[in-house]
C-alpha cells in the first residue's frame, strides 16, 4: 500500500515538473515572440528614418492642381518622420535652375502651418529669393542681423542679405544656436557645389535633399554630402 502511495506521489510530483516545464516553455516562447517583434518594429523605425523618398515635382507649365501640393506634403512628412534624429534639413543643389525657391518656401510653410516652429536660412545671397517671397527687404542689413518672423506665426526667416557683408557665412554657427529654439531649421543651398563654403554648409544640415535636373548632378551632391555627416533622405527631381 505504501510502495502504490509513493508512486503515486512520485508520478503527481512528475506531472506537476512537467507542468513548470511546459510553462517555462511558453513563457520562453512568448519572450522570444516579443523580443522578435520588438527587434521587427525598431528596423521597421529605422528603415522608415533612413528611408530616401523620391519627388517628382510637376512642371511649372502645367495648370496648377493638386500633385504640387501632395509633392510638398510628401517632404514634410518625410523631415517629421526624421525630426527626432535630424532637425536641420538641408536643400541642396547643383545650380539655382536645378531648385526652384518653392521648394523650401512651401515645405517651410507647410511645417509651421503643422505647428512646428521653422527656421529658413538662405544661402542664395545674388537673389536674396527666400526675402522676395515673404516681402522682407532691407539689402543693407549688417551680417549680424537675425531671422525674421514672417506672416506665419512659426516661421521665421534668416535672409540672404543677412550674409552680403560677410566673408564667410558661419552657417554652420548659426544652426548650432538655432537648434534649442526651433523644431526645425531649413537651408537653401542652391549652387552648393560651387560654393567655397560647401563642406561647412554641407556639415550644417544633419539631413538632406537634393534637388536635381539629371542624374550627373545627384552624383555630385551625394558624393559632396557623404563627406559631412549629413544624411540623404529624399531626391526631388525638378522638370527640365
Amino acid at each position: 500500500m505504501d510502495n502504490i502511495l509513493s508512486k503515486s506521489g512520485l508520478l503527481r510530483l512528475e506531472i506537476l515538473r512537467n507542468q513548470w516545464v511546459i510553462l517555462g516553455a511558453a513563457v520562453g516562447i512568448v519572450v522570444i515572440v516579443i523580443a522578435a517583434l520588438v527587434s521587427a518594429l525598431r528596423k521597421s523605425k529605422k528603415r522608415k528614418t533612413d528611408k530616401i523618398i523620391n519627388i517628382n515635382l510637376t512642371s511649372s507649365k502645367e495648370p496648377p492642381g493638386k500633385q504640387p501640393q501632395e509633392n510638398y506634403e510628401q517632404i514634410c512628412e518625410r523631415i517629421k518622420q526624421a525630426g527626432k534624429k535630424y532637425k536641420s534639413i538641408l536643400f541642396a543643389s547643383v545650380g539655382a535652375e536645378s531648385q526652384p525657391v518653392t521648394i523650401p518656401v512651401n515645405t517651410a510653410v507647410g511645417l509651421a502651418k503643422d505647428n512646428k516652429r521653422c527656421l529658413l536660412i538662405d544661402l542664395d545671397i545674388e537673389r536674396d529669393a527666400i526675402a522676395a517671397a515673404f516681402g522682407l527687404y532691407g539689402g543693407g542689413s549688417s551680417p549680424r542681423a537675425g531671422a525674421v518672423q514672417t506672416e506665419f506665426e512659426n516661421l521665421w526667416v534668416w535672409p540672404g542679405h543677412n550674409f552680403a557683408q560677410s566673408r564667410q557665412m558661419n552657417v554652420k554657427q548659426i544652426v548650432q544656436k538655432a537648434l534649442s529654439r526651433f523644431d526645425f531649421i531649413l537651408i537653401n543651398a542652391p549652387s552648393l557645389v560651387s560654393s567655397p563654403d560647401r563642406r561647412q554648409i554641407a556639415s550644417a544640415g544633419q539631413a538632406a535633399f537634393i534637388c536635381t535636373k539629371d542624374a550627373s548632378e545627384a552624383t555630385k551632391l551625394s558624393e559632396l554630402i557623404k563627406l559631412s555627416a549629413c544624411k540623404v533622405i529624399g531626391h526631388i527631381q525638378v522638370p527640365l
